[in-house]
């Protein structure tokens, strides 16, 4: 009798309790008297306009997703279904289209694909309680305090911090110059730039200049000149792909042997065709390697180029890894507590791209990668990048203390 008395003095104690705790329905929940309809996931890329490429590459990886998803339990034993919507590489079409999927009775969303969209449409979704998953849009300011977004790219911050401890810890560099693009609006180049020195600087290390670069040749040579002769050790290059890979041809041609550093935007196509065959000593970050043995990477690579028939990239792993992210967290969840829950339990879930470690309100830690580049291996061919190292933003934290 006392052992029945106590549980059910335990049972009403948590009662009351979870009475008092604060609940936020989602207002499209996944609930178990509509277990024969379809799970409504909402994907907002850019399909057309500047960023149509990269758009139509990251909806291959979300669709392959869906398509295992489907093939297993998909979400909460229901099959998804994916409401594709072109943000047409514009904040205020993608906010417009953002409204327009929560009428469609969407219970989460993928995307959008760069930082300016994600912005335009946070109050939406934070308005509406939508969760969502961004794959590539890595400003910190997309997920800074809000419950409702979450990533599986890393942040500008977070690859300012890698550059700097790959330049320090790896290559015992002590003096770094940076490249800083002279656009206001460019905030990729800048904060990256920032928290490159930031870090560098805590470090230990010397950012002996920081350099605005724009398109005026004769100007920049002279900038560069200038820059050379506080000798630095390497040189941070964060701009846009096709910039960059014209920048880092350049400063070659001037005469510069060093390293030259750069961020993720580094990692695509339209740098290589613009580099130079042979652009010397070069690293950049990256959030996806085709070299990387995780089984999960491999177990993708092989699916996605049976599928399409060609291999992944990342744009492709990225929006492979959002949807797959976002299932757990939509799984069996009624409420804003619960998805949050759901999230935050994402602990070294290996994926297409990485190992994904989820944090409150947005944040997360996941693997990364250092890249380097291999000259081109003929008067055809383009450079190529290869595997570095690999590591978490945990490794980098554990070198600081030590």
């Amino acid at each position: 009798m006392k052992k029945w008395i106590g549980l059910l003095f335990a049972a009403t104690v948590a009662v009351i309790f979870a009475g008092c705790a604060e609940v936020t329905p989602l207002p499209h929940p996944i609930v178990p008297e509509e277990s024969g309809n379809t799970v409504k996931i909402g994907v907002l890329l850019p399909l057309t306009g500047a960023n149509a490429e990269f758009g139509k590459r990251t909806l291959r990886g979300v669709e392959l997703a869906a398509s295992e998803l489907n093939n297993g339990r998909g979400i909460s034993s229901r099959r998804v279904e994916l409401l594709v919507r072109d943000t047409k590489s514009n904040p205020s079409e993608a906010r417009r289209q953002a409204e327009a999927l929560f009428d469609a009775g969407i219970i989460g969303l993928v995307g959008p694909y760069s930082t300016n969209e994600a912005l335009a449409i946070r109050p939406v979704v934070e308005g509406k309680l939508i969760p969502t998953v961004v794959p590539l849009a890595t400003g910190d300011e997309v997920t800074e305090g809000t419950n409702m977004i979450y990533r599986t790219c890393f942040t500008d911050s977070q690859q300012g911090e890698a550059i700097a401890a790959y330049a320090w810890y790896w290559r015992k560099l002590l003096r770094l110059a940076i490249l800083i693009s002279d656009d206001e609006q460019a905030s990729y180049s800048r904060n990256v730039a920032r928290a490159a020195a930031n870090a560098f600087t805590e470090l230990g290390g010397e950012v002996v200049q920081m350099v605005e670069f724009q398109g005026d040749r004769e100007e920049f040579a002279k900038k560069l000149r200038d820059l050379v002769a506080y000798n630095p050790q390497a040189i941070l290059v964060p701009a846009e792909p096709d910039n960059a890979g014209v920048l880092v041809k350049y400063i070659r041609e001037l005469g510069y042997r060093g390293l030259l550093l750069g961020p993720e935007s580094w990692d695509e196509r339209e740098f290589f065709s613009n580099c130079g065959a042979d652009p010397g000593d070069c690293a950049f970050v990256g959030l996806y390697s085709e070299e990387y043995d995780l089984p999960e990477q491999l177990a993708f690579r092989d699916l996605f180029r049976r599928t399409y028939f060609v291999f992944p990239s990342t744009c492709e792993a990225q929006g492979y890894d959002a949807l797959k992210m976002l299932a757990i967290g939509l799984g069996n969840v009624t409420s804003v507590q619960e998805f949050n829950r759901n999230m935050q339990h994402i602990r070294n879930v290996p994926g297409a791209s990485a190992l994904y470690t989820m944090k409150p309100h947005g944040g997360i830690d996941r693997t990364m990668f250092i890249k380097t580049i291999r000259p081109a291996a003929g008067p055809d061919e383009e450079p190529e990048s290869r595997l570095s190292r690999s590591f978490n933003m945990k490794k980098i934290y554990q070198l600081k203390e030590d």
